[in-house]
């Protein structure tokens, strides 16, 4: 096994000439050039703040056919004539509160992925003051248990990363330090006495994801590395080329990037290789935390390399990633993608985040930004929808 301190010193975390570091990246809705015709959504992982390079507009939508073997259609509705829609996931995390209005948590859970269920264990976390609260309930939330620690800074956010059995689970804040530079994450594991324990992350708590006992974390120079972790987070070993077929070289060649999703049964990690502003996605499943199966590739015209997290969710005993402002795509445990059409969503939407409690049950915030005088003078709005047939039909939020 490789400490952490030694794997994360093989240069992962540069980055080539006029990338920004992977941890920078942050959120933007960009204004684009007039375009002569209605432009489609486009779902992108965006590049830094200040001073990353321009996201090119995308391309008017000439045809409703797969463009290739493997490819999924075109679901996404016209934009605005003459101005591009950039459809970019998540600016401001889903409050998952909303999903269990049947379970009174002990602390009022925080921002960002604060909830996890596993069968009849539920663990949430929240942040009082400079305290995290962590609590774990084994009957569906009919009893709590409750462990804190002191956090060494204030967090905007907290992540729960729950096993698929339920035996293990790590929270965390997205990272420590300053935001635009790439930084060990400080987390907390669970251990067999009930406390946490704090350990150091190769990446965001919010890339963890759990086959059995077995952690794993994406991350490094767009997110183009795995960790793994078999003592509960203790120490990492960099097995990238387990996905990857070799070790990424450092800094952003062009290596797929990662993401993780927890599936009932093991982890998906998802590779997207570039293809010019659009990515082909191939899916690897663990479920023994040793090997992974490599499955089908999907190719995805709206999503760029980056990570998925803001755009994904747990989906019963799958995952399911959204890919564009009319369509889901399921993950499944034999590392297969399936469409699923959506409904109910207006066009025109900026952004669009999803997060389910199970197979069926859902919601999304839609974000629309209007601009009474040309690009000045705007208005942002977010809509709240739900779902109870598992995505293919979404309707306001009482």
């Amino acid at each position: 096994m490789t400490d952490i301190e030694e794997g994360m010193g093989t240069g992962e975390e540069q980055t080539a000439p006029g990338r920004p570091p992977a941890k920078s990246r942050v959120p933007v809705l960009v204004g684009a050039a007039a375009v002569a015709m209605a432009a489609a959504f486009l779902i992108t992982q965006p590049w830094a703040g200040v001073g990353g390079p321009p996201l090119s507009a995308p391309a008017p939508s000439t045809s409703q056919s797969p463009s290739g073997p493997g490819s999924l259609p075109p679901s996404s509705p016209a934009g605005v004539p003459g101005e591009p829609i950039m459809l970019i996931g998540l600016t401001n995390p889903i409050g998952a509160a909303s999903l269990w209005p049947d379970v009174v948590f002990p602390v009022v859970p925080s921002t960002g992925r604060s909830i996890a269920q596993a069968g009849s264990v539920i663990v949430e976390a929240g942040v009082q003051g400079s305290t995290l609260v962590v609590a774990n309930s084994s009957d569906s939330g009919a009893t709590w248990t409750t462990t804190q620690a002191a956090l060494p800074t204030p967090v905007p956010s907290v992540y729960v990363s729950l096993s698929a059995d339920g035996k293990h689970w790590i929270v965390g804040p997205p990272h420590e330090g300053e935001a635009t530079v790439s930084s060990y994450t400080g987390a907390y594991v669970s251990t067999s006495g009930g406390a946490l324990q704090r350990v150091s992350l190769p990446g965001p708590a919010s890339h963890a994801a759990w086959a059995g006992s077995t952690l794993f974390v994406s991350g490094g120079a767009m997110d183009t590395h795995l960790w793994s972790s078999t003592d509960n987070g203790h120490s990492f070993t960099d097995i990238s080329p387990s996905v990857q077929g070799s070790m990424p070289p450092p800094g952003y060649q062009g290596a797929p990037s990662i993401s993780l999703l927890q599936l009932g049964s093991g982890v998906a990690a998802v590779a997207l290789a570039p293809d010019g502003a659009a990515s082909t996605a191939t899916a690897y499943v663990t479920r023994n935390g040793a090997t992974f199966d490599k499955g089908a590739s999907v190719d995805l015209p709206n999503i760029a390399p980056g990570p998925l997290n803001s755009l994904a969710s747990a989906y019963g005993s799958d995952a399911v990633i959204v890919t564009s402002a009319a369509q889901l795509l399921k993950v499944t445990a034999d590392a297969q993608f399936q469409p699923h059409a959506m409904a109910g969503v207006p066009s025109g939407v900026n952004s669009l985040g999803i997060r389910f409690r199970d197979a069926a049950i859902g919601m999304a915030d839609a974000t629309k930004t209007t601009c009474a005088a040309g690009k000045t003078d705007c208005t942002t709005h977010t809509t709240r929808y739900t779902t109870a047939d598992g995505g293919a039909n979404w309707t306001p939020a009482p």
